[in-house]
């Protein structure tokens, strides 16, 4: 029978943004232009990939329209290549509201669907909502049909277990998270700063490479240059590092108070979960809980100096967008994360409990791959030594590059441990970035044993769980072999699911 639901159009709003927005987007291919046309260049097709760039924006709203039947959420798109996205209401598993500053001024927002089957796949998204719009839309998105047996026993088999980790929990309507802007002294530990860095460094020999090397044909940059090398070496690496430092750590204090100002996190009830935060672009994601598979307490070794941590939750249904992580409380103090972390789980235990250790074996090969990396900088050091780019000094830095080496090595030992309790795997690994993960049984779907030719000699091996949640992979690295098959059988004979193993 076919389906006489009417499709809708997006608010016509929308053609105000696109054209901005396509700009915006073309930015770098302007600013590309400027530069050239300041050193006598004049790369004019820049200009009409752009106007190209807003037409094809403007046409994205006249050929995109949806409809939300009893049955299944579909949106059509496309001009030369029509396509519909078609999704059952039964997979829908979160909404997102995402508001960029062009969207809220002129009273819009874009809705996000997350499904069963969203991540990997094209977006199920409203580009063009009016904000008075948008809870009558979220209520009608959400309200769908039960769990059917199609959910495989990832989905429906952990549903009953994840309600009832929650069924303590309070639905007030309380933000639980405790985010204040005194947070944002975590951000310089993040290393995003650092990040945007490289990227801007990237785009600089990008530039540079381009048309015979713009950038040098600039007279400032010539200039700065000019004055760089008449600075003493050491003054200028000590200069050099100070100035990164500090241009590191303002890029993330920005980029941290932008998206996660006014951060909060409420249940409405036991079983929806609230996330709210951004500055000039806010986004609000509602969850059900009942997709929840786990969570995770993220402490780099840069937060750790200074008693902070993250937290994410594990879930289905997020989209590839997130990764299948949902950010439950951001860099800040370590007891607010494991709080925020706890209300989400419904238990403190498994992420303050006693991890099992890995034995001696996993201890001696982290210094063994420590050593492998001093020798392999040591090699790199040795042959700019005698092809004269290097003088005999580079080796002094090894006064500091083997004690930091071995730091490491025995701090990620530190960090391996792995624990198994009722219905729950957790695992911990990393130094640099550790992760403790708490995983739910019921949503693994299969085991990967890997073994590479060293941990074979040593006895372990890296066991890979695989979910349809979160990353789809979690890893409890250099676990010995015999305790790797423990944890297998154990999770596939005496918890209720179905899982594959392969072995490599």
């Amino acid at each position: 029978m076919t389906d006489t639901t009417p499709w809708r159009r997006l608010n016509p709003r929308m053609l105000l943004v696109h054209p901005v927005r396509e700009l915006i987007k073309y930015l770098p291919i302007l600013l590309l232009a400027v530069v050239a046309g300041s050193v006598g260049g004049e790369p004019w097709w820049t200009y009409v990939l752009s106007g190209l760039g807003v037409v094809i924006g403007l046409l994205r709203w006249f050929t995109t329209s949806y409809r939300i039947t009893p049955t299944h959420v579909q949106v059509r798109r496309g001009f030369i290549n029509r396509r519909m996205l078609s999704v059952p209401r039964e997979r829908v598993r979160s909404v997102d509201v995402d508001a960029t500053l062009l969207h809220r001024l002129v009273g819009l927002a874009v809705v996000k669907v997350g499904t069963s089957a969203s991540h990997g796949q094209d977006g199920l998204d409203f580009d063009g909502i009016a904000a008075g719009d948008i809870p009558a839309l979220r209520a009608e998105l959400l309200r769908k049909a039960e769990l059917t047996e199609e959910d495989g026993p990832g989905e429906a088999g952990g549903e009953q277990e994840a309600a009832g980790g929650m069924a303590g929990a309070q639905a007030s309507g309380r933000d639980f998270s405790g985010w204040r802007w005194s947070w944002a002294r975590y951000a310089p530990f993040t290393l995003t700063g650092v990040a945007s860095l490289f990227f801007a460094a990237f785009f600089a020999l990008e530039l540079q490479f381009f048309d015979g090397g713009l950038l040098l044909r600039l007279q400032f940059v010539r200039d700065s240059i000019d004055t760089v090398s008449h600075i003493p070496l050491l003054e200028g690496i000590v200069g050099g590092a100070v100035i990164l430092v500090v241009a590191a750590s303002v890029i993330a204090l920005v980029r941290y108070v932008l998206a996660y100002s006014g951060f909060a996190i409420w249940r409405s009830d036991a079983t929806t979960l609230h996330v709210r935060h951004g500055l000039l672009r806010t986004r609000q994601v509602t969850l059900d809980e009942r997709r929840l598979r786990g969570v995770s307490l993220n402490e780099p070794l840069s937060l750790r100096a200074v008693h902070g941590a993250s937290a994410h939750a594990i879930m289905t249904g997020l989209g590839r967008e997130r990764g299948g992580l949902m950010v439950i409380e951001p860099a800040g103090p370590q007891g607010d994360a494991l709080r925020v972390a706890t209300a989400v789980l419904g238990d403190e235990t498994p992420l303050t409990c006693t991890l099992e250790q890995h034995g001696v074996r996993a201890h001696r090969r982290r210094y063994t791959r420590a050593a492998t990396g001093v020798g392999l900088i040591a090699a790199i050091a040795l042959v700019l030594q005698l092809l004269g780019y290097v003088s005999p000094l580079v080796w002094v830095t090894f006064a500091a590059i083997v004690p930091v080496a071995a730091l490491l090595a025995e701090d990620r030992w530190r960090g391996l441990g792995h624990a198994r309790m009722p219905g729950l795997l957790i695992a911990r690994s990393g130094s640099l970035s550790r992760k403790r993960v708490v995983l739910e049984t019921s949503g693994i779907i299969g085991f990967t044993v890997r073994r590479s030719i060293f941990q074979r000699r040593a006895g372990l091996a890296t066991l890979i769980a695989t979910t349809a949640a979160g990353r789809h992979r979690y890893s409890i690295p250099d676990v010995p072999i015999e305790e790797a098959w423990r944890i297998v059988d154990d999770v596939m004979v005496h918890e209720p699911v179905q899982a594959a193993v392969a072995q490599h």
